[in-house]
């Protein structure tokens, strides 16, 4: 069992996502923003955040950079609906582990954790 936080603004998904994981047997919180996701991280620790790409305000790209410089070794996927082979190579460059297209199917996602988490 995986301790996961999921960062993105949309409700719905953050539900759904979360649900998913929890069926899996992990334990998922939801953040909204990315501000409120470092504030969960300050709280709490984590085994894995899946954040997503675009949001009001910071974006996942953000979070990601706060995350390496305060969580150092805490492994970061990112999560988007606007994937492209730039953003892709900028997330990797800044650190992803990995990064997911929306919308997210479940195999894969359950692989990802696999293959991060072990």
């Amino acid at each position: 069992m995986a301790k996961i936080l999921v960062v993105d603004d949309d409700v719905e998904f953050g539900k759904a996502f979360s649900k998913l994981l929890n069926g899996e047997g992990h334990k998922a919180s939801v953040a909204l923003s990315t501000s409120e996701g470092l504030k969960s991280l300050k709280k709490e620790s984590f085994d894995l955040v899946f954040a997503d790409l675009s949001m009001p305000g910071e974006n996942g790209i953000t979070l990601l950079q706060s995350v390496k410089r305060d969580f150092p070794g805490l492994p970061v996927v990112i999560i988007t609906a606007f994937g492209d082979w730039d953003t892709y190579a900028t997330a990797i460059e800044k650190g992803a582990s990995k990064f997911i297209n929306k919308p997210v199917r479940k195999e894969e996602v359950l692989q990802v954790i696999r293959e991060i988490l072990g």
